[in-house]
């Protein structure tokens, strides 16, 4: 099984290299790029959810051998993730044997905070930093600003432009998980169960926001279970082991 990774604001594929070996017994761990970051570093920024459906989309197609599949997705990731899955059943593409959307309340779930994106740059750090996953010291070097800030404002446009639609529940079973001290509740996260005909587990794991970069071994023991499950579930509906 291939397990596709989608990344969180202000990220590249680089941040789930490290689980390719951890997970490699169960799935191939293969990290998406987004464009404007990383290896694509030079393609410019979504305008939108829908370029950035797209383009996830299209990378995923282009990977798609026949092979049983797996999306996660963290925080902006996540949210990808659900429009992504909207598409692959629209246009009957070959299904996920699961999706995992991590630090994401359910996408009907209207935003609280203000928008940041168009803040100053000062007020912006700020409300970065006080996030939790980025040092401060990086908004005081300025190599390192004109890389780091574009990035992180063109995916908070992202984030806090997206505008759900309402839909039919996907045809697949879904996994949420979130830390135990993220601002989400209970209640946001069992609203998954909205959007799916086939049950949702959830869970919460130790930590906040970005719980799995503090304790990752606990987020791939959580995968690894949910992937070996998906992985009998997709032997069985082929007929038993070959």
């Amino acid at each position: 099984m291939k397990l596709f990774c989608l990344p969180y604001a202000g990220a590249s594929a680089a941040i789930y290299m490290k689980w390719k070996k951890t997970l490699e017994p169960v799935a191939e761990c293969v990290p998406l790029e987004l464009a404007g970051r990383g290896v694509r570093s030079q393609e410019p920024f979504y305008e939108g959810m829908e370029d950035a459906s797209e383009d996830v989309l299209e990378q995923l197609t282009r990977r798609m051998d026949g092979t049983p599949y797996a999306v996660f997705g963290h925080s902006m990731g996540g949210m990808i993730l659900y429009e992504v899955a909207r598409k692959i059943r629209q246009r009957m593409l070959p299904p996920p044997s699961a999706l995992i959307f991590s630090g994401r309340p359910a996408p009907d779930i209207p935003r609280a905070e203000a928008p940041i994106h168009e803040l100053p740059a000062d007020e912006f750090a700020e409300k970065i930093v006080a996030m939790g996953a980025t040092s401060k010291e990086i908004f005081s070097m300025p190599a390192l600003m004109n890389v780091f800030v574009p990035v992180l404002r063109a995916d908070f446009r992202l984030v806090e432009t997206y505008r759900y639609e309402e839909a039919e529940p996907l045809p697949w079973r879904l996994t949420a998980i979130a830390g135990t001290e993220e601002k989400w509740t209970d209640a946001e996260l069992e609203a998954w169960h909205r959007h799916t005909s086939e049950g949702c587990r959830i869970a919460r794991l130790p930590g906040g926001h970005f719980y799995w970069q503090h304790d990752a071994e606990t987020l791939h023991s959580h995968l690894i279970d949910v992937l070996q499950h998906a992985n009998r579930t997709e032997t069985f509906a082929r007929g038993g082991l070959e």
